[in-house]
């Protein structure tokens, strides 16, 4: 712009009649401003809206996000050790958005199966418990839950809080069109809501001592999944899993939980579960440990690569095993 500005003053100079250059130059400069303006306004808006929607993906396993809501997301990915087995397992429940649904509460600071709970309606009768009254109607606490009558039917609410953040959890649920609405008690949020099956499981199967960890796990089946539901933390409370683990920086969970021996879990997102596990030998720490190098191997694949895949095709009832 400095060199342009000389080059005009010169050529003016040797004019006549003289033109009035320092007005020109003026409105130029004034052009050039706004121009420039424009521009880091146009640059700063999307940097925006690319750090804003990275925030919102992001957030959820900590509390405080927005809540994450079942099928908003395009496809489900899988999780597989190597190379794309020859054929997965796709797992696929058609009714599970009309069985029961779920809301998974968290403190802030809560991860999966730990410093949360799981509001799950409806849910079969009143437990063994102590008597406890939840707005006014006579429910059942005990064994780290809490059971009312509502709308007709009965909740649940379990987790590993206090019994008297599980009550206020409670308190504050209603429900319509048949699922449950919390409103989170301060410092803590609801980061998903879903249903309690999961409509679709991406399940891969190897051998474990094809993949080098039969000393560990024994010479049966290692597998790995990925599913969106929150049944799974519901049962993660419900079998006491044992929490401490790793992957890749994710806080994960050892447990029971989807069949076999046991499987080691962390997600994704909130309400978004990935898995390892295997069928073999009992449960041990050096399972645990094998289970925990064998995550470490897994990659994800997008659901169009999955899809491509030479997969079987299962129409079940996804219950938790």
């Amino acid at each position: 712009m400095n060199d342009l500005v000389e080059a005009l003053r010169a050529q003016a100079a040797s004019s006549r009649p003289r033109p009035d250059l320092e007005d020109a130059l003026r409105r130029a400069r004034a052009r050039h401003q706004r121009a420039v303006g424009f521009r880091v306004l146009a640059v700063t808006i999307v940097v925006v809206l690319v750090v804003g929607t990275g925030i919102v993906l992001a957030q959820g396993g900590g509390g405080g996000g927005r809540t994450v809501v079942a099928g908003e997301p395009h496809g489900l990915p899988a999780l597989i050790i190597g190379p794309p087995p020859g054929r997965g397992l796709d797992r696929r429940d058609p009714g599970a958005g009309q069985g029961p649904w779920t809301a998974v509460v968290r403190r802030a600071g809560g991860v999966l199966g730990s410093g949360g709970a799981v509001v799950t309606f409806p849910v079969a009768g009143l437990p063994s418990g102590r008597d406890v009254v939840v707005s006014g109607r006579p429910g059942r606490a005990g064994d780290r839950q809490v059971v009312w009558p509502i709308a007709g039917a009965y909740a649940r609410v379990r987790g590993d809080l206090p019994e008297a953040e599980l009550l206020a959890i409670a308190q504050r649920t209603s429900i319509s069109a048949g699922r449950p609405v919390v409103r989170a008690p301060t410092g803590a949020s609801v980061v998903f809501a879903g249903p309690y099956r999961a409509p679709d499981v991406h399940e891969a199967r190897y051998g474990s001592a094809a993949l080098g960890e039969g000393a560990s796990l024994g010479n049966g089946l290692a597998y790995t999944g990925v599913l969106s539901a929150g049944g799974f933390e519901d049962q993660l409370y419900a079998r006491h899993a044992r929490g401490g683990y790793r992957v890749d920086g994710h806080p994960a969970v050892l447990s029971s939980v989807q069949g076999g021996n046991a499987t080691l879990a962390w997600e994704l997102s909130p309400g978004v579960v990935v898995y390892v596990g295997y069928s073999g030998s009992s449960v041990s720490d050096a399972a645990a440990r094998a289970l925990t190098r064998l995550a470490e191997r897994a990659r994800l694949i997008g659901p169009a690569a999955w899809q491509a895949a030479n997969n079987q095709v299962v129409v079940q009832t996804n219950d938790f095993r």
